[in-house]
């Protein structure tokens, strides 16, 4: 479960979402201004709305983009890319319950599920539709590096993910995502936590589970695959991005297309 509505008892209102990444953000908060980590302990989610500092670390808010029952698919695609968030929580106005929460994803199950043109539109390539991060904009890592710089590179670059490649060649050797959180499943206390930040990516790709499947695994495509073969593979295996590789050797990085890519594409007006 990557993200949780939280209902605030005394307005009965629905009031935001803390998402696994969060906590995440917090721990560079305590890390970065050396704040003692063992007050974590005693905090709860309602000082972290007040504390304005913390608030803008994590990035935590009140009133954020939310749908209702009534919203249709192409007003809470919008609602999503104006957001800038992964998730996008469905509420009911009445008595504001939350229903769910909308993921790119989800909007890509949904349009291949429904859509049944009889033409071939999307025989294109996705390179060639320039769909995704290529060249100087695309934004990678090496296994050396450390995981804090990593998650300070995805919070000022706003990603879910990072590609690990190998220096000089770039080839492409893991994905580290802000959403894995072995690192505090390994952890004893808040304060090893917070040291574990220090970890080089290759520590922590070593200590990736290999027997579950999450949306932010590593998949990979050419530079040539179609755009209705991207679409679809999006849709049926419902992960988040596709890493894209040179054809030479078909090892090396050349690119990243996102779900949210996907989805912008198609509302391109």
């Amino acid at each position: 479960m990557q993200a949780a509505p939280i209902w605030d008892a005394s307005i009965c209102q629905f009031v935001g979402l803390l998402k696994v990444t969060d906590f995440i953000d917090i721990l560079r908060h305590y890390r970065a201004t050396n704040t003692d980590v063992a007050s974590l302990a005693t905090r709860s989610i309602s000082d972290m709305f007040q504390d304005e500092s913390l608030k803008q670390a994590v990035g935590v808010s009140l009133g954020f983009e939310c749908a209702d029952s009534s919203t249709t698919l192409k007003q809470a695609c919008k609602l999503l890319l104006r957001g800038r968030g992964e998730f996008l929580p469905v509420i009911m106005p009445e008595d504001m319950r939350v229903l769910a929460c909308i993921t790119y994803t989800n909007v890509l199950e949904h349009l291949v599920t429904h859509f049944r043109e009889q033409r071939r539109l999307f025989d294109d390539s996705i390179f060639d539709l320039r769909i995704g991060t290529y060249g100087e904009h695309l934004v990678s890592v090496n296994p050396q590096q450390t995981l804090a710089e990593a998650l300070e590179l995805m919070h000022r670059h706003q990603l879910g993910a990072l590609p690990v490649v190998e220096m000089g060649t770039q080839k492409l050797l893991g994905v580290y995502s802000r959403s894995d959180i072995t690192f505090l499943t390994k952890a004893t206390d808040a304060e090893d936590a917070v040291g574990n930040l220090s970890l080089t990516l290759a520590s922590v790709l070593e200590q990736q589970r290999t027997d579950v499947t999450t949306p932010d695994a590593m998949h990979t495509c050419s530079m040539s695959h179609t755009l209705q073969s991207i679409f679809e593979y999006f849709a049926q295996l419902r992960f988040n991005r596709l890493f894209v590789m040179d054809a030479e050797t078909g090892e090396k990085l050349v690119g990243v297309v996102s779900a949210k890519d996907l989805v912008a594409y198609f509302m391109h007006e």
